[in-house]
C-alpha cells in the first residue's frame, strides 16, 4: 500500500462515496450515527425524506434524471425492509440506485435482538447485485463494487448490507479510497451480418413500423432514430418508456402504443408486417399483452442486452448493439421501398385524425361543468418545452403518456408500476434538473407520501404538484363499472373529500384548490413561475374516460 493509517469505517465509506462524486445521500435517519458525522464532514448532503420508501423514490428520480448513481439508506430491521419493498420501480426502470443498509450487530445475530431480520434475502428479488460485508475492512471495497455494478451494463439497483456495529469500527485506511469510479462501457461490436439481415427483412415489408422503447433514451439515440425514420420514410410509434426519445412534432410520429395508448397508434401497429423494435423488451404493457405487434409480423429487435431477445415474439433478426450505432448503420444503408410512401401517408393521416379528435375533446371539455384530465393537460401543454414532467403509475401515466406532448428529449419520467412514486421521485428529479419539475399524481397516489411536501419545503425544491382529485381510486371504480357489469364496490374505491392544497399549506408549501378552467390557467402560470413548492388540488370528474385498452372488450374507445 502507498498509504496506511487507521480510520473508522464510516469515514472510509464517506470518502469512497465522495470519490465516486456522490453529492446526495437519500435517507431516513435511524441509528448508525458515525455515518451521519462522516457524511457531513465529507460534504455529502443528507436528504432526509419522511419514509424509507420516499427516500428510495427520491434517489430513483435523481438517478433517472441525472444519469448518476442515486444512493439511499435504511436502518437495520424495518428500515431495511422498507427500502427493499421500494426498489421494484428502480429494477423495472433499470435505474442505478445503490441501497446501503445497516444490519443486526454481529454480537446479536440469532439472539432475538430487537428489530432483527434476515435482510439479505429480502433484496434478492429487487436488485441486480446484492451483497453483505463480512468484515468492516471489506465494506469500502464492496461499496465501490455495488456502485460500479449499479452503473455497469444494463443499469439497475444494488444493495450492500453492513452490520451496524461496523460503522464505528477502526479499519485500515485504503490506498484507493480517493480514486473515482471507473466504469468502462463497451457496447457489443456491430454485427454487419445482422444489419444486412435487418435491411433484407425491411426490404420485403409493405407496411414497416418503428417501435421505440426506453433503450433509445438510455443510448441518447433520439436524434439517430429521427434521422433513420426520415431517411427510410417509416412511421414511428413509441412505448411509454420510449416516449421521451421521440419529439411529438416529428412528421413521422404516429402515437403511443400498448395498454396505455392512442386508438389509432395501436391500429397502425397491428397492421405492420415488419416491426423494428429499438430498445424495447417487448413486455406486456408495451405490446398490450403480447398481442400488438401481430404475432405474424416480422420482428427486428435492437438491444444491448441479449436476454431481451428472449420474449414471446422471438425476433427474426436480433441486433445486439447500441441503439444509436445500429440506427446510424441502418440509416447509411437504407433505401425506401416503393409503396412505403403510401403506407407512411396512411399512418400520418390516421395520426392526424386522432389529433383532431383529441383537440375536439379538449375543446368540448373546456366548457364542461367539472374539469377533466384533458383540460388540465391541455393547459399544461403550453409549458411543455420548459418543464420536466413526472407522472405516477396507472391513469396518471396513461393520461400524460398519451396526451401530453414531448417538445424536447428526456423530459418525461413516469412510475413503471409503483403507485405514489411520482411525488418523492419528482423531488429527486428537481435536484438533478435546473428547469421546473411538474408532478402529475392522483389523490390515490399522493396519499402515500404527502408528508414529503415538507421535504420539498425543507430543501427548497420548487416542484409543482398537480393532484388530479376525484376522491376515488378511479381505475378500480372503472374496472367494476365497465368490466364487472356495474358491480361497483364504493367501500373498496372511495375516499372522503380532501383538500390537498390545504394540507400542503399546513406543511409549509403553497397550495390552491382548483375547480374551474380559469382558476387552473392562473394557478399554473403562478406555480410555474414560483420558486417555492406548490400543490394544486384539481377537482376532476371521476367519469373521465382514460386512454387505456382495459375496457375495449365492452366499450369502444374514442381516443
Amino acid at each position: 500500500m502507498t498509504e496506511s493509517s487507521n480510520t473508522i469505517l464510516a469515514e472510509e465509506l464517506a470518502r469512497t462515496l465522495r470519490a465516486a462524486e456522490v453529492e446526495n445521500f437519500f435517507m431516513l435517519t435511524g441509528g448508525d450515527q458515525p455515518m451521519w458525522i462522516a457524511l457531513r464532514d465529507h460534504g455529502i448532503r443528507m436528504v432526509v425524506g419522511r419514509s424509507e420508501a420516499s427516500s428510495v423514490y427520491m434517489a430513483d428520480g435523481y438517478a433517472r434524471a441525472s444519469r448518476k448513481i442515486g444512493v439511499t439508506y435504511g436502518q437495520a430491521g424495518p428500515g431495511a425492509a422498507n427500502v427493499a419493498a421500494s426498489l421494484a420501480d428502480a429494477l423495472w426502470a433499470q435505474s442505478p440506485v445503490m441501497a446501503l443498509t445497516g444490519a443486526t450487530a454481529t454480537n446479536a445475530v440469532f439472539a432475538n435482538e430487537y428489530q432483527a431480520l434476515d435482510q439479505f434475502s429480502m433484496f434478492a428479488a429487487v436488485t441486480k447485485w446484492n451483497g453483505a460485508a463480512g468484515t468492516a475492512q471489506d465494506a469500502p471495497r464492496l461499496l465501490r463494487h455495488a456502485m460500479q455494478m449499479a452503473l455497469t451494463g444494463d443499469q439497475g439497483p444494488t444493495h450492500l448490507d453492513v452490520p451496524k456495529d461496523f460503522f464505528g469500527r477502526s479499519i485500515e485506511r485504503g490506498s484507493r479510497g480517493d480514486d473515482p469510479l471507473t466504469i468502462v462501457e463497451r457496447a457489443p461490436a456491430l454485427d454487419e451480418n445482422a444489419i444486412d439481415a435487418a435491411l433484407a427483412s425491411l426490404k420485403k415489408a409493405t407496411k414497416p413500423m418503428i417501435l421505440v422503447g426506453e433503450g433509445v433514451r438510455f443510448a441518447d439515440a433520439g436524434a439517430s432514430l429521427a434521422a433513420f425514420a426520415e431517411r427510410a420514410g417509416i412511421p414511428i410509434v413509441v412505448t411509454m418508456g420510449g416516449k421521451p426519445s421521440v419529439l411529438s412534432g416529428h412528421v413521422n410520429f404516429c402515437g403511443v402504443v400498448g395498454r396505455y395508448s392512442s386508438v389509432e397508434a395501436n391500429k397502425l401497429l397491428a397492421q405492420a408486417d415488419c416491426v423494428l423494435a429499438v430498445g424495447s423488451r417487448l413486455g406486456g404493457l408495451a405490446t398490450n399483452g403480447y398481442t400488438n405487434p401481430s404475432p405474424k409480423a416480422t420482428i427486428i429487435q435492437i438491444d444491448t442486452n441479449a436476454s431481451a431477445f428472449a420474449n414471446p415474439y422471438w425476433p427474426a433478426v436480433r441486433i445486439h448493439a447500441d441503439a444509436g450505432a445500429a440506427l446510424d448503420a441502418l440509416t447509411q444503408a437504407i433505401t425506401p421501398e416503393p409503396g412505403w410512401a403510401e403506407w407512411l401517408g396512411v399512418c400520418r393521416a390516421m395520426a392526424k385524425t386522432w389529433s383532431e379528435r383529441l383537440e375536439a375533446r379538449i375543446e368540448a371539455d373546456a366548457v364542461a361543468p367539472t374539469l377533466t384530465p384533458f383540460t388540465v393537460l391541455a393547459e399544461l401543454r403550453s409549458y411543455a418545452s420548459e418543464i420536466s414532467l413526472v407522472a405516477d403509475t396507472g391513469y396518471m401515466a396513461a393520461w400524460t403518456g398519451v396526451v401530453f406532448p414531448v417538445d424536447r428529449y428526456d423530459g418525461f419520467f413516469r412510475a413503471v408500476g409503483s403507485l405514489g412514486w411520482a411525488l418523492p421521485a419528482s423531488l429527486g428529479v428537481q435536484m438533478a434538473r435546473k428547469e421546473k419539475v411538474v408532478c402529475v399524481i392522483g389523490d390515490g397516489g399522493v396519499g402515500y407520501h404527502l408528508a414529503d411536501i415538507e421535504t420539498a419545503v425543507r430543501y427548497k425544491l420548487p416542484v409543482l404538484v398537480l393532484v388530479l382529485n376525484n376522491s376515488a381510486l378511479a381505475f378500480e371504480y372503472h374496472e367494476q363499472k365497465y368490466r364487472w357489469n356495474g358491480n361497483v364496490v364504493p367501500e373498496a374505491n372511495d375516499f372522503t373529500e380532501v383538500d390537498y392544497a390545504a394540507a400542503a399549506r399546513a406543511l409549509g408549501a403553497d397550495g390552491r384548490r382548483i375547480e374551474t378552467r380559469e382558476q387552473l390557467i392562473e394557478a399554473l402560470a403562478a406555480g410555474i413561475a414560483s420558486d417555492r413548492p406548490c400543490v394544486l388540488d384539481i377537482v376532476i370528474d371521476r367519469e373521465a374516460f382514460p386512454p387505456v385498452t382495459n375496457f375495449e372488450a365492452v366499450l369502444e374507445r374514442e381516443l
